[in-house]
């Protein structure tokens, strides 16, 4: 059986979803971190925030069993080595940064004193011990790791134009995620 030209279904669907679920998320906490604590409904974004995030997490497991279980279409035989390295590289990237993210953020709560977190209404088990000062580091690098998968994304779609406008047809990338 020869090699699929595209993602199953199932991951392409996956992709999608988890990409909107992420720039809302990153978006929506820009949103609620910029209100001031005077707006009424500034701590109601917070629950539906984690509980997405959380999500996100989740999803992040299934993608992996799904792909650990799926055909990936290989990369052409014309494209460099080294394009492909860094294809290898950036796809790592995305991962690792799809799982620190919103694993900063659930610590981040489940370490601040007073505070939970809850998926939708049910709250989730503590795996840390509430510590201030913890849940304070946490929120830094929460605060800032965004930025990064941002940035990775950022390379991850220009690469994604620039192989389907400028190189070869048969390096067009987004043919393997539509």
């Amino acid at each position: 059986m020869s090699a699929p030209h595209r993602y199953s279904l199932m991951m392409r669907a996956i992709h999608w979803l988890m990409a909107i679920a992420i720039l809302g998320l990153i978006a929506s906490g820009w949103f609620m971190a910029g209100l001031d604590k005077s707006v009424d409904y500034k701590y109601d974004i917070y629950p539906w925030h984690k509980s997405f995030g959380v999500l996100i997490l989740f999803l992040l497991v299934l993608r992996i069993v799904i792909r650990l279980f799926s055909k990936i279409p290989p990369l052409p035989s014309t494209m460099p080595k080294i394009e492909k390295g860094l294809a290898h590289l950036g796809h790592t990237l995305l991962y690792l940064l799809m799982f620190l993210v919103p694993a900063s953020g659930y610590l981040m709560s489940a370490a601040a004193p007073g505070r939970e977190v809850a998926m939708f209404g049910w709250v989730l088990p503590n795996l840390v011990e509430k510590d201030k000062e913890l849940a304070s580091l946490l929120h830094d690098i929460h605060e800032v790791i965004p930025y990064v998968l941002l940035g990775v994304i950022a390379v991850h779609l220009l690469a994604v134009i620039k192989h389907r406008m400028f190189d070869h047809p048969d390096h067009d990338s987004l043919k393997r995620m539509l």
